[in-house]
Parts: C-alpha cells; structure tokens; sequence
C-alpha cells in the first residue's frame, strides 16, 4: 500500500506459491489471510480517486479466472488460444538472478513474444541486473535489438488480440511445433523453425498479422495455408499484403490453398518477418 500511495504504478504483482491460492486466500507463506484483496482493494480504490477511472491491473501468481485480476502462465505459453481470462506469460533470460554464460539472443525473446501473443496473451521477460544494478553488455545488446523489432512492428503486437487460430505449421505428436518453455537459453535459441511456421494475430486496425517463425531469403517463396480462399476465412479475397518494414509492393496471390508470396530481392531482417493482410 505505501509503494502504491509513492508511485502509483500501473500495475502490480503479487507473487506466492502457497497451496491454499487456489481457495480464495493466500499470501504466499502458508497463512491464510485476505491480505492479497485488501491490497488490491485499495490498489483499484486509489487508481479510481487518482485517475477518474480504473486503467490499472494487478498480477496474481497461478489465480485461478477472478475479478480485477490477471493470472500467469509461467515458463511458456499454452498451446492454444486462451481468451476466456486476462493473462501474461512469463520467464527469465537466463534465470531470475543473474548468472555467468547467459545465453543472450534476440530472436528468441522476440519469438516467444510472438507465441504469447497469438494467443490473446501478454508477456513478462526477466532480465537480471548485475550486483551494482547495472546490465551486461549482452542484455543490453539484446534488448536494443528487441527494441528495433518492437518498434518496426509494434501494430502486430499492443492491442491486438488472437486471430481465428494461433498459428499454423508442423505437426508434432499431434500439436503445433512451438518455442519449448523453461528458462530462456541455448536450446530456445537453437530451436529450428521452417517457412510452414507461422502464428498470428488481428491488429487494432482489423488487419490479420502473419508472423513467419523464421526468417526469410531474398526471392523466395512462402505459402501460408490459412490465409486461402477455401480455408478459416472462406470465401474473404483478400486485398492488400504488405510486408512490414518493405517500401515497394509484394508480389502474392490468393488461391484454394493458401496466400503465396514471393519475397522481395532484399530480406534485410534478422529475425522473425511480419506481414500485414487486409
């Protein structure tokens, strides 16, 4: 409650693993006491004399679809489309503390962004400081190249929600290939996808976002099965593909099976590429 009274954060978290969170109370200390609701209580009370208006949210660990809060899925995304509640997926870049030989890797962050978002989520990375408070050269790096990304491509990403399906691509034991969960590393940044991964999302200006999971060569061409006439939006001809961050025009065409598009002579990307369809 002070730290709300000092700052008036936009949102805030409260963290805890105790077995009785499930049942409505919980503090993360095995005590059951209702602290939890009446900080939040007061959290929301504050923001509304404040603001005029409750535009904040607050984070409980693991909770179960409540009023006034958001859950978490931790370590990686669901495998499917979760509307029915708010959430944020989170993990640590290498582990919650910081930690030597960190594997430090933009497209990984930048991917697992994409498998969060597409669907209807939101996503929380960690990224851990040095003892003095300051950040590697790595992370900083990283994070630079993140930014650029975001930046380029941030209608794909802030207010947009889920499409239709999350993605499309190959099938393993049954379910789509997706990034694996646990702590962000080498393994997430060897992780291989193919031009047949791709995940999506609908954008505040109604336009559908194809993300391709990996990155693209000059010239060639890709086929994105669920984008066809005769596929999840049956019927719909489409009428501008864009690909974000490329001035000229794109050389496609909409069939049964798909969208296929020739990709322009320069790919001047490093990670994942995004196209923009109407």
């Amino acid at each position: 409650m002070d730290a709300v009274d000092k700052y008036d954060p936009d949102f805030i978290y409260t963290d805890g693993t105790s077995q009785q969170r499930f049942y409505g109370y919980g503090t993360g200390a095995g005590f059951k006491a209702d602290v939890m609701q009446q900080v939040i209580a007061y959290y929301y009370n504050q923001t509304l004399k404040r603001r005029g208006k409750v535009n904040t949210f607050s984070i409980v660990k693991f909770r179960q679809k409540t009023n006034g809060t958001v859950t978490t899925e931790e370590f990686g995304a669901p495998e499917e489309i979760k509307d029915n509640e708010p959430w944020i997926v989170e993990i640590p870049m290498g582990d919650w503390y910081y930690g030597a030989d960190f594997t430090y890797h933009s497209g990984m962050v930048i991917r697992y962004i994409i498998e969060a978002v597409s669907r209807d989520g939101n996503t929380a990375i960690c990224i851990s400081p040095l003892p003095d408070g300051s950040l590697d050269e790595g992370s900083q790096k990283m994070l630079e190249e993140v930014n650029f990304w975001m930046r380029r491509n941030c209608e794909s990403i802030y207010g947009s929600r889920a499409w239709k399906v999350d993605g499309e691509g190959e099938i393993i034991d049954g379910k789509l290939k997706m990034l694996p969960g646990g702590k962000l590393g080498a393994k997430h940044a060897d992780f291989k996808f193919d031009t047949q991964d791709f995940r999506f999302t609908v954008g505040k200006n109604d336009a559908i976002f194809a993300f391709c999971m990996r990155v693209l060569e000059p010239g060639e061409k890709i086929k994105i099965k669920s984008l066809g006439t005769n596929q999840i939006n049956k019927g719909q001809t489409l009428e501008s593909v864009r690909l974000i961050g490329y001035e000229g025009d794109l050389q496609w065409k909409q069939e049964d099976d798909g969208l296929s598009i020739i990709c322009p002579d320069e790919i001047p990307y490093e990670t994942s590429v995004v196209f923009e369809v109407f």
